[in-house]
């Protein structure tokens, strides 16, 4: 049997605090003397008080505390997640926040715009709407080749580099400043702005396809990673990212192209097709491979192509890279390499 200012060094909670609990009938003293009135507590008593602490910090009140039972539990985590819920929208409109042109702050909340909803074909990139519908234009096809179709998802969702939108704004993720877009019949036209200066540019033009009410699933493209392991004893062995080249350059050790930092840190490469891929913050995960490619999941399912060369003899591991650009946009940006260290 202990004393109530020994299980208040033993639990950290204060004598005042224990005292409430017992007023609130959470804890009760396995003793109490009758002619001193001195409390004493067993280890039950400790377990109790330990049990009290930590619901409270998971944000329970003593009156769910007091009641607690399977109910309770569902009861809460049903409230935190409406909570986590409601910081995600919270986030979201802290996102839109903007200064314009003016340097004013525009807090704009969600407006709907049922014209956009659906998808949209790229039809060419003028310098006005009106050289566009004077029919005399030529197209500058690389503003926006990336993005020969956009879709509008509904309640202002975005997907890959369209953050969000709002009716007649498109948040991407190159810029902070939306694009302004109009509708004119069944044409889009989307003001590209320019991301040093923030002037208006170009006028990118689409065509409706369709109104459907999309989800992010259906725009995603799924390679099959369901693959027959077919071995390559050169891949065997552990690679340290040594550069990231654009798709159409050759990779050179003595002039590295990328100049920024890495996610993907090392490729433990494993017998039985399984690779273990390491992290440049640390953390890693184990996924599978067969002679040639390399599986990955992130938002989608990829397979990806690899190949492994020798150059001033060392081996290099060259891996195409699918990411949002390739899983959104039907397209695969460059190739990380890799060079062999044991």
């Amino acid at each position: 049997m202990i004393k109530i200012g020994d299980l208040a060094k033993l639990s950290g909670v204060t004598i005042k605090a224990i005292r409430f609990y017992e007023k609130k009938k959470l804890l009760i003293p396995a003793e109490v003397d009758f002619y001193t009135g001195y409390r004493y507590y067993d280890e039950n008593s400790v377990r109790r008080l330990s049990e009290i602490v930590y619901l409270k910090k998971l944000g329970f009140s003593l009156k769910e505390i007091a009641s607690f039972d399977e109910n309770t539990i569902k009861e809460k985590t049903k409230q935190i997640e409406s909570d986590i819920a409601k910081l995600r929208q919270n986030i979201k409109a802290l996102s839109l926040i903007r200064k314009n042109k003016k340097g004013e702050f525009i807090m704009n909340s969600f407006v709907n715009d049922e014209k956009a909803v659906g998808k949209w074909q790229r039809v060419c990139a003028v310098k006005s709407k009106q050289e566009f519908l004077s029919g005399q234009y030529k197209d500058n096809e690389e503003i926006f080749e990336h993005f020969r179709e956009i879709v509008f998802l509904p309640e202002g969702k975005g997907y890959w580099c369209f953050k969000s939108w709002t009716k007649g704004q498109i948040n991407v993720t190159w810029t902070s400043t939306p694009l302004d877009y109009e509708i004119e019949g069944e044409y889009m036209f989307i003001t590209i702005t320019d991301t040093y200066d923030n002037s208006d540019h170009d006028i990118v033009v689409y065509k409706k396809v369709d109104d459907r009410e999309y989800t992010i699933q259906d725009l995603m493209r799924k390679d099959n990673i369901d693959i027959e392991f077919k071995d390559d004893p050169s891949a065997l062995g552990l690679w340290k990212i040594v550069d990231f080249v654009d798709k159409n350059t050759q990779f050179d050790p003595d002039k590295k192209q990328w100049k920024g930092g890495f996610v993907i840190d090392t490729l433990s490469i494993l017998p039985n097709g399984e690779i273990l891929v390491g992290f440049v913050k640390g953390d890693a995960f184990k996924t599978k491979w067969s002679k040639g490619v390399i599986t990955f999941r992130f938002e989608a399912p990829v397979s990806m192509h690899y190949e492994i060369k020798k150059i001033k003899n060392k081996d290099y591991l060259i891996m195409e890279w699918k990411s949002g650009d390739y899983i959104f946009g039907g397209y695969i940006h460059g190739s990380y390499v890799f060079e062999k260290i044991s």
